[in-house]
């Protein structure tokens, strides 16, 4: 699997299109349908927003912040394999624990923010667009998945009522299982490839001079 491709199926999963459909019908269920329609817009052009701004200024807040990158590749796969452990034991938090609240805009809070949007998706737009690993023309590509995945995300907002038929409610939860494991298991990868950059740059070279041949 090239580089590029292993981005754009980690990026799919942690934003998770499917997963967000029941959520996104919970949450405006009391709207008509072009009110809906507009939340979904604003939603999607929110998390658009704040991820492309990650995928451009977070490796210099990083660098502000004195955090290198092996560091952050250990620290971010923790969060994005705890993030599909949740996907694949958890399927319902989603639903059981985020809500609208009075005075918020729905497609803000907790829509764009933490469902689309969230701390697993930024971690992972900084980790693919790696100084030395991603060159410019690998950001502006990545940038593209990134829209193309939250394009996919505004149409399945838009058709929320039919794919819930057509899926049903075991449909859903299995197709989150399996980007969980599937998530889980890149999240992985992240860590370990971390923890080697980290150990191949911090370990010391130690040399031995050759021996001296005796006359």
């Amino acid at each position: 699997m090239t580089s590029l491709a292993q981005d754009a199926i980690t990026l799919f999963v942690v934003i998770d299109p499917v997963g967000t459909v029941p959520l996104f019908l919970t949450l405006t269920r009391h709207l008509d349908p072009v009110s809906r329609r507009k939340v979904a817009t604003r939603c999607v052009i929110a998390s658009g927003l704040v991820l492309l701004a990650f995928l451009v200024l977070g490796h210099g807040l990083l660098g502000a912040l004195g955090i290198g990158i092996p560091a952050f590749r250990v620290a971010g796969g923790i969060v994005v394999f705890l993030f599909g452990l949740q996907m694949i034991f958890e399927t319902e938090q989603k639903n059981r624990t985020a809500h609208g609240e009075s005075g918020h805009d729905l497609a803000i809070f907790p829509l764009a923010f933490p469902a689309v949007a969230g701390p697993a998706a930024m971690l992972t737009v900084i980790l693919v667009s790696e100084p030395g690993r991603a060159t410019l023309v690998d950001r502006v590509l990545v940038g593209a998945i990134l829209l193309i995945i939250l394009a996919t995300t505004w149409i399945m907002f838009l058709l929320a009522n039919p794919i819930q038929h057509l899926l049903g409610k075991a449909g859903a939860n299995l197709i989150s299982r399996v980007l969980g494991m599937l998530l889980a298991a890149l999240a992985a990868q992240t860590a370990l490839d971390g923890l080697s950059q980290y150990i191949a740059t911090s370990m010391p070279v130690v040399t031995i001079p050759p021996a001296s041949s005796s006359e």
